[in-house]
C-alpha cells in the first residue's frame, strides 16, 4: 500500500489543471482590460443584487450578522442589446438606484464609474 490510489492522483491532477486554466484566463482578461480604451455609454440600471459572498469555510446559505456580502449591479445599454453585470464595492452599490439612467464608463470588462443622469445635468449646469 505504498502507492497512492489512482483516483486520488487523477483528482489532484484535474484540480491542478483547472486551477492553472483559471489563473491563465484571469491574467489574460486583466491584460486585455489594461490595454483597452475606456468607453462611455448611456445605460439603465435593470437590477441590483446583494448576497453573502462565496465562503470557503461553510456551506451555510443563511445571512449571518457580520458576514461579508457581495454586491452586483446589472446595466442595460439604452442603444443596442445585451446586459452587463458588475460586482461592485458596497459604497458604490448603495449609491446606484434600480431603474436609474446615466453614463457608465468601462475599460474592457472592468467597471470604472457610473454617473446618474441627474448628476450629469447638475454638473454641466454649474
Amino acid at each position: 500500500m505504498n502507492k497512492p490510489p489512482l483516483l486520488l492522483v487523477i483528482g489532484v491532477v484535474v484540480i491542478a489543471v483547472l486551477a492553472t486554466h483559471r489563473y491563465i484566463n484571469k491574467r489574460r482578461e486583466d491584460a486585455a482590460n489594461a490595454v483597452s480604451v475606456p468607453r462611455t455609454m448611456l445605460v439603465e440600471v435593470t437590477a441590483k443584487r446583494e448576497f453573502p459572498a462565496p465562503n470557503r469555510r461553510s456551506r451555510q446559505r443563511e445571512v449571518i450578522a457580520g458576514e461579508e456580502m457581495a454586491y452586483e449591479v446589472y446595466f442595460k445599454p439604452r442603444i443596442g442589446s445585451g446586459e452587463m453585470k458588475f460586482q461592485l464595492p458596497e459604497k458604490t452599490y448603495h449609491q446606484i438606484d434600480k431603474g436609474s439612467q446615466g453614463t457608465l464608463t468601462v475599460q474592457g470588462t472592468r467597471f470604472i464609474s457610473y454617473v446618474p443622469e441627474g448628476l450629469i445635468q447638475t454638473e454641466q449646469g454649474k
